[in-house]
């Protein structure tokens, strides 16, 4: 009987995870490297970026991953808040589309809004990076 419950429960524990699917997963890695940029935490950075990574920013400002890095990681904190909200995901086998709307409050200056695309891929070891960014300012409502 205890085996039979054993099984049962790993039976349904994995098919809730099947059922969940890796969107949160992505959205998790979204919150990550945004975090690591308020945090200006090089070890979040390195692990939700892509080595790949193209970071397009608001104002069309091309950057790499170490670029993007090194430059938030240069100086006083260039975010204090990065606020997601109407977050989609749709997912492609490994490869992930997520955008939404993103409340910026820089370290210095007024509280901006931007439309977000963010594309993610899945590594070798089966974990979410973001790959590509793609940003554009929107009036705030």
């Amino acid at each position: 009987m205890r085996r039979l419950l054993t099984v049962l429960s790993l039976f349904v524990a994995s098919t809730m995870l099947i059922a969940a699917g890796p969107e949160e997963s992505i959205k998790e890695a979204g919150a990550g490297w945004r975090q690591g940029a308020i945090k200006q935490d090089k070890a979040l950075l390195e692990k939700y970026l892509a080595e790949d990574l193209v970071y397009t920013h608001g104002g069309g400002q091309k950057q790499t991953k170490a670029e993007y890095i090194t430059s938030v990681l240069s100086g006083p904190s260039h975010y204090k808040a990065m606020e997601p909200s109407d977050t989609k995901v749709r997912v492609y086998g490994k490869t992930a589309v997520l955008w939404g709307l993103v409340d910026v409050t820089p370290g210095k200056g007024e509280t901006y809004r931007t439309r977000t695309l963010e594309v993610y891929t899945q590594n070798a070891s089966g974990a979410w990076q973001m790959s590509q960014k793609e940003s554009v300012r929107v009036p705030v409502k």
